[in-house]
């Protein structure tokens, strides 16, 4: 299978070419302020992994003939509505042979996972893939929100285009242990045994948070208040510029407190941290909130605090490398993503640890409330000793395999290559 590659699909989303943003010039909401304030300008479509991934053949479009068939792929930009009206920037060659039915236009939204429901996404998009008129069957999404699929088959249209769900960033496991980011074999029982050895070294929770968002600030202000830090490993670089806390957090989002936090920022668990200050971006002096961090904090942890990238959206389950790396090197977690997302993970084959711990926070409608309901959660579990840690560790061992073998099992190509190149 071909794969066509030019300037306008292969710009970084980081670092885009000043002649590619030339192109978005009457699109100015792509320039807009990060987490930390920071300028940030990302092209609405950029480069995409998935031709490698899935070991296409990769052919320059000034090279090829449009003899045959080919696929082009995009990485979306994050604000849904605003790429979807705007696929009239696409190359019109491009476009012409979508078209005329000769090649699939692939709209990659793996790094994200949101809602697609009506004005979200799906009316602009539809309305976008009308006036082009482009044949739907040769559209493709991939995406990594879990229900999208479902989302779509309950859409009131007769010519749909085609969504495929994946858990990208299980596939994205098997790179981040090529670049030894992530170890090559993980057992359960060689963790317990590690721990055994280490108990009085082994801390209560590992909470790792690069991108500063509210409910994350929260946590970190619990923590602080409640004298849990020295039980943490953590990574969190600075609180949000425009907090908006709920009242219902008062005891501890008193200034008092979030200044005694402030002096202590910013939290980096190790050298991949300290050098990771800056404006938005790759490199040295830049700021990479997905940058790898050293696997051996896992280790060095019972318990993993997820904070999912999307915990208020209902309509958009989008599970990401804070949630599989740990469980894919022998972690239990604790998460804040939408209500019912251990659910949705049951239904992909995970087992949770309702065994061990209340996870009756998973079924609470109100976001806040189910944060809360984890922060007590959190505190319940931080009166454990390192015994009872390790004895709770080794009891769930066989869970805890159980997820590391899905893991390492989820093929790419049955779960994607195969649903988009089925002829």
């Amino acid at each position: 299978m071909i794969a066509l590659i030019d300037r306008f699909n292969q710009v970084s989303m980081h670092d885009p070419s000043q002649d590619i943003v030339d192109l978005y010039k009457h699109i100015p909401e792509i320039n807009e302020l990060d987490n930390r304030a920071q300028p940030i300008c990302r092209p609405l479509f950029s480069h995409s992994s998935l031709p490698d991934v899935m070991e296409l053949e990769i052919v320059e479009v000034k090279d090829f003939d449009f003899k045959s068939k080919f696929s082009y792929f995009v990485h979306v930009h994050h604000n849904q509505p605003l790429w979807a009206k705007n696929l009239d920037v696409i190359p019109r060659k491009i476009l012409d042979e979508v078209r005329s039915g000769n090649g699939k236009l692939i709209f990659d939204n793996t790094l994200e996972g949101k809602s697609i429901e009506g004005d979200e996404f799906l009316n602009p998009f539809y309305e976008s893939i009308d006036k082009l008129k482009l044949p739907t069957e040769n559209i493709y999404f991939i995406t990594n929100n879990l229900i999208a699929e479902k989302t779509h088959q309950d859409y009131d249209r007769e010519n749909k285009i085609n969504i495929v769900s994946v858990m990208w960033n299980v596939f994205d496991i098997q790179r981040l242990k090529g670049e030894k980011n992530l170890p090559m074999k993980v057992r359960a029982d060689m963790e317990y045994k590690y721990k055994s050895v280490n108990i009085f070294k082994i801390k209560h929770f590992l909470k790792i948070n690069r991108t500063n968002r509210d409910e994350r600030d929260i946590f970190m202000l619990f923590l602080n208040f409640e004298k849990l830090l020295d039980k943490c490993l953590v990574s969190f670089p600075e609180l949000h510029k425009w907090p908006d806390y709920p009242d219902m957090f008062y005891k501890y989002t008193q200034n008092e407190n979030i200044e005694d936090l402030k002096s202590q920022l910013p939290f980096d668990i190790d050298e991949t941290d300290e050098t990771n200050h800056g404006p938005a971006g790759l490199g040295k002096g830049m700021f990479n909130a997905d940058l790898p961090f050293d696997p051996i904090h896992y280790r060095d942890t019972f318990i993993s605090i997820v904070m999912g990238a999307f915990p208020f959206d209902t309509s958009g389950y989008h599970l990401h490398s804070s949630t599989f790396n740990p469980m894919y090197c022998g972690h239990p977690i604790i998460q804040f993503a939408p209500y019912k997302t251990l659910d949705v993970m049951k239904q992909y084959g995970f087992k949770t640890f309702d065994k061990w711990w209340d996870e009756s926070y998973d079924n609470e409608k109100d976001d806040w409330k189910r944060l809360q309901m984890i922060m007590d959660l959190v505190l319940k579990l931080s009166d454990y000793d390192e015994k009872d840690l390790l004895n709770m560790y080794e009891d769930m061992r066989e869970t805890l395999q159980h997820n590391i073998n899905i893991i390492e099992d989820y093929d790419i190509k049955t779960n994607l290559y195969d649903r988009i190149y089925d002829e």
